[in-house]
């Protein structure tokens, strides 16, 4: 069963706090973090890489610290080691997601805003768009994002990155039903959530088992990093 942890950047934290955080990332992500000009951009990555070391630390019994990862010639981030443990991390706005999984896992996460049509004009399938201009105008937003975090959650289930065009597959949505069309031999689940009704979140994996999806909070991570020492 894949799991699902989400966290909200902007809840407080003191400087402690925040410097065990820090402590548990190895010293080039931690060199990245620092490069970052704003704050919010520093907490997405420090608390995305965070919470996959705490998500994999309490499977595998690994500490926090010891979590060694690398990249596929695509740039898709795997643990070392492990090959039965799947991870990816999206973060859009407030909000930083990682999801768990013993087999491939992507997901995406946005929040959603004011739309260009144009976007989905441009790189969606021609069957999207035409889906997302048929709908209500209040609609379309909606509609716009759950394609594109569908999509996003495709690509990095598949670890391809941008070497897969947006427009060479397409989905078709009705109601909670969601059906790939793609040239991919196969067979991928797809779930899909609405947090706090503007942010819109999609999972790809291999199964159709249910997912667990938490919350956590900053002292919870803490309180573990702390309980390893």
């Amino acid at each position: 069963m894949a799991e699902l942890y989400y966290m909200n950047i902007e809840d407080p934290i003191s400087a402690e706090d925040y410097q065990t955080l820090l402590g548990t990332c190895a010293s080039d992500k931690r060199e990245a973090i620092h490069k970052f000009r704003f704050e919010a951009d520093r907490k997405r990555t420090l608390y995305g890489e965070v919470l996959a070391r705490f998500m994999i630390a309490k499977k595998t019994g690994v500490t926090m610290k010891d979590i060694e990862f690398d990249k596929n010639s695509y740039g898709k981030p795997y643990v070392k080691d492990q090959n039965e443990i799947f991870y990816n991390i999206s973060h859009s706005g407030k909000y930083v997601v990682c999801g768990l999984d013993t087999e491939d896992i992507g997901i995406d996460i946005e929040e959603i805003r004011d739309i260009d049509l144009d976007i989905a004009k441009r790189f969606f399938h021609v069957k999207e768009y035409e889906d997302i201009i048929s709908r209500e105008i209040r609609e379309q937003a909606h509609s716009l994002y759950d394609f594109w975090t569908l999509k996003e959650s495709y690509i990095k289930f598949l670890g391809v990155g941008l070497s897969k065009p947006l427009n060479s597959f397409y989905f078709m949505i009705n109601g909670e039903s969601v059906q790939l069309c793609s040239q991919e031999d196969h067979t991928v689940y797809f779930h899909r959530y609405l947090l706090q009704d503007n942010y819109r979140l999609a999972v790809c994996v291999s199964t159709p088992d249910h997912i667990h999806m938490e919350k956590i909070s900053l002292h919870d991570l803490v309180a573990y990093i702390k309980s390893e020492s």
